[in-house]
Order: C-alpha cells, then structure tokens, then sequence
C-alpha cells in the first residue's frame, strides 16, 4: 500500500467535519473486523465467473449464516454506541434478528437489496449494516483470489462480491481497473463505454469535476447521467476505499445537483441512511 493512500486517520487530520462518519467506519471496522470467514464454493472462480457469477453468490451460504450474523450484531451495537440517532432503531433491528429462525439464509442471498417493510424492521439500516458484515468475507475473496480475465469477466459489478461498479482507478490505454467499494475487489474491463448504458461516444463523456479540486474526479454519462468515482492511483488502499469515498463525498453532493447517479448499492454500503 502507498504511504500516501488515504486512511481514516488522515481523513479525520484533513477533514475534522467528517470525524462523526470516519468514526461511525472505524467502529464498524472493528466491530466485524474479527468475522473474516472463507466462504466455500464448489468449482473454480473461473467457473463461475465464466457464467457471470460472482464468486461469493456461489457460496455456501448456510455456512456464512453464524459468522456473518455475529459480524452484523456486533455492527448494530457499533453503530449504536457511535451515532445516537440510530440507537433505537438500531436496538429494534437487534431484537428481531437475534430471535430463533430469524432467515439469515434468505437475508445473504439478498444483501445487496433493501428487505421488504414486513420482513425487518428499519430496512435501509439493516442493509447498510449487512453490507458492512458481509464486506468480511467479500474481503477474504478479494484478497485471496487473483482478479478474473477480461474475457472471463465481462459485467460491470465486482466478481468477488457483486457489488455495481461505482469508482475507478485511474490509469492509462483503452481500459480501466475498477475498484468495489465494498471488498476492494479490483478487475479490468476494456474499453470505455458507460458502466450503466453501454454507450461509446467519447462526447458523451462527462468530467464534472477534476482531481485537481481532490483526489478524485467524478465523470458521467451525459446519455443516462450514470457516473463513477476515479481516483488516482497512489491514493487507493490494498482494501476497500471506503476512506477515500468518505473524503470526496462533495463529488456526491456534486452529484446529486447534478442529477447524476452513482450506484445506490454502492453509496448504500458507505453512507448509513439518513
């Protein structure tokens, strides 16, 4: 890792505002930080990856049912003790998941998706707080499997966790290495085209703002207004960038008044609800 990357130390010494957020990562980093479970799959990932299978949805997941819900609980207890106005929700949320037969099975197949109102209480918080307890073992595939081929791999979500692609690394020639905010996945896709319409025109391509405001710029499609974060390369951790997100949420803000859509998977596994 570069010693210039950006961590939450350095975010909170530059940006002391955003010191209730990096705070709220930190405590979740520690709270799932013990819960790093290999997920066991049959075949190879290329297997999988062939057929446009992220290598965590072919998982075993009744195996990661126990240590996915104790990563979660001590998530919830986290976010509890570190933002004051999620404590009741956060509490609720603990009760109807800590009962007998609560379906863990069914919720981490549907991680990446808002339950239904009947199905837990508080749904925008509950998944923000899966997403952070199934980044352990997004994690563990991330940094234990070598990234796929472009031509075994050709979606624009993360192989490792199927995560939506929402940030970038900056680099040169005719493609691009994406980075999954959630596990720190990084693949290479060719060319340029929109990750959310497909659409190949360069003058519909879209720089709102530049890294000489930051260390990140945000570009978009002017065709479906989908965008993506691009950070340069000296900047990004070996792990998730969830830091760096943190640091350049003006690009959000940006844009929001813009009315251009990063992933909502994606900014959901950064940015608790409000």
């Amino acid at each position: 890792m570069s010693e210039t990357a950006w961590t939450f130390a350095r975010v909170a010494a530059a940006k002391p505002e955003l010191g209730p957020l990096v705070r709220l990562h930190e405590a979740l980093a520690d709270a799932v930080g013990a819960a790093d479970p290999e997920p066991r799959f049959d075949g190879t990932p290329a297997v999988h990856w062939v057929q446009g299978t992220a290598v965590l949805d072919a998982s075993d997941r009744d195996a990661l049912a126990a240590p996915v819900a104790g990563a979660f609980a001590r998530a919830a207890r986290a976010a509890a003790a570190s933002v004051e106005g999620v404590r009741a929700a956060a509490s609720e949320i603990l009760d109807a998941t800590s009962r007998p037969g609560f379906a863990w099975t069914e919720r981490i197949a549907a991680f990446r998706d808002v339950p239904e109102e009947t199905a837990v209480p508080h749904p925008a918080l509950f998944r923000f707080l899966l997403l952070r307890a199934m980044a352990a073992p997004a994690s563990h595939l991330a940094r234990s499997l070598s990234p796929p081929h472009p031509e075994r791999w050709l979606r624009a979500s993360c192989p490792y966790c199927g995560v939506p692609a929402a940030a970038a690394i900056a680099g040169e020639g005719g493609g691009r290495t994406l980075v999954c905010v959630l596990c720190g996945g990084r693949w290479r896709r060719e060319g340029l085209e929109c990750l959310s319409c497909g659409e190949e025109r360069s003058d519909k391509r879209l720089v709102l703002a530049a890294r000489e405001l930051g260390p990140a710029s945000l570009e978009a499609c002017a065709t479906c207004r989908g965008g993506i974060k691009v950070f340069a390369a000296p900047d990004v951790p070996d792990g998730p960038p969830v830091a760096l997100e943190v640091l350049t949420v003006h690009l959000d803000v940006l844009a929001r008044a813009e009315d251009v859509s990063r992933d909502e998977t994606a900014l959901a596994a950064v940015f608790p609800p409000a």
